[in-house]
């Protein structure tokens, strides 16, 4: 706590009612959350996410578990875990004690206290017990610089202790550079996980998609500031939009490493327009076969561009060409090898040249099949 700037020792704890409740409401000092079974004060599954407090009017060594009394989780669908040394609200309500006995009420936490109105713990400790700072939290470490978030007119926010959050606003307000004035009520969610950092926890702030580890940005009609990790585009006529020039729907997913898995079936990309895909390299591995298919298939950006294209050759035409040529240059080589003069004698030259022709046929015909990738085919 002695990080945390907004904790003083004019706001210290000691022991007394932090605030009025219903008749119905009391609050409670967390002295300790159940958070799994094989806790020795967990006694049944019901005991998970309970915790057991000391009612704030009342003194005692809150070292002791033994003997405090228990209150259960209230809320069974949103959960935000107590941590030692917060305030919570005690309710009493119907439990399973009441089921023939109304009249049998079970205690059960509502809700953490905002002392510190902060994300990260709202621990409001006892400083007249022994050794609170060594209980403060769970005894975990204070983080000093998870911030709260900025809120916009009309937000909603759910933020974690360590500076993970949701967004689901869309309003101009604050230092928004996201939702201006053309914008303001254009529906916006912003998941983001890992903080920018910051001189202290206390300051509020907006998420940064290009500072914060991994996030998720689902405008309507924003344009999400980040700044790509490759700009490369030269394979298209016209390079598409950047994010940060954007203006409609569109999602945006940044992260140190992004991993897609579709562990029991197929993963599917399809657009209306392109799918570009930019990296240092980009290695596609495919176990039986990998297809491309199109109109036109261009590999490199002078094929694309040039003004005479030139065509990939088609392997087995070739070859039948290839075939019927050296067959012609064998038949040459044997007219070659028998030729005569117009006296009836050999013509020397052309019946040496003869078998050399025919023997270099059969070895190119041989290596016409070598030629040929067994891998890579083409229409």
């Amino acid at each position: 706590m002695a990080n945390r700037a907004h904790f003083t020792p004019s706001r210290q704890s000691s022991g007394g009612r932090t605030g009025a409740g219903s008749g119905n409401s009391e609050y409670g000092r967390v002295i300790k959350t159940v958070l799994t079974l094989n806790d020795p004060d967990c006694i049944d599954p019901s005991y998970l996410n309970g915790v057991y407090y000391r009612p704030t009017k009342i003194a005692a060594d809150e070292s002791i578990v033994e003997g405090k009394k228990f209150a259960y989780q209230g809320n069974s669908a949103m959960r935000v875990i107590p941590m030692e040394g917060e305030i919570v609200q005690i309710e009493s309500a119907p439990g399973a004690s009441s089921v023939g006995n109304p009249s049998i009420t079970t205690k059960y936490w509502t809700k953490i206290i905002n002392v510190w109105n902060s994300p990260h713990h709202n621990a409001l400790p006892d400083t007249s017990q022994q050794g609170w700072e060594d209980r403060l939290i769970g005894g975990s470490n204070e983080i000093s610089n998870i911030n709260p978030l900025q809120a916009a007119p009309g937000d909603t926010l759910i933020e974690g202790r360590l500076g993970q959050s949701i967004r689901f606003g869309g309003s101009k307000g604050g230092d928004s550079l996201i939702s201006l004035d053309f914008n303001d009520g254009s529906p916006l969610i912003v998941i983001s996980n890992g903080q920018i950092e910051t001189d202290n926890g206390i300051d509020p702030i907006f998420e940064d998609v290009n500072k914060d580890n991994n996030s998720m940005y689902f405008a309507a009609n924003h344009n999400i500031p980040l700044n790509a990790a490759n700009k490369k585009r030269v394979s298209y006529d016209v390079p598409p939009i950047t994010p940060s020039q954007y203006y409609g729907n569109q999602v945006v997913v940044n992260g140190g490493r992004l991993f897609f898995n579709a562990k029991e079936e197929s993963a599917f990309i399809s657009a209306m327009d392109s799918i570009g895909l930019n990296a240092n390299t980009v290695n596609i591995d495919a176990e039986e076969y990998f297809c491309v298919d199109a109109k036109k298939i261009f590999l490199g950006v002078k094929a694309r561009t040039s003004t005479i294209k030139e065509p990939v050759i088609l392997g087995i035409q070739l070859e039948n060409w290839l075939r019927s040529l050296l067959s012609i240059v064998s038949t040459i080589g044997v007219a070659f090898k028998t030729a005569e003069s117009v006296t009836g004698g050999p013509v020397v030259e052309l019946n040496t040249a003869g078998p050399q022709i025919m023997k270099l046929a059969v070895l190119l015909e041989k290596t016409l099949i070598k030629m040929q990738s067994t891998k890579v085919y083409t229409e």
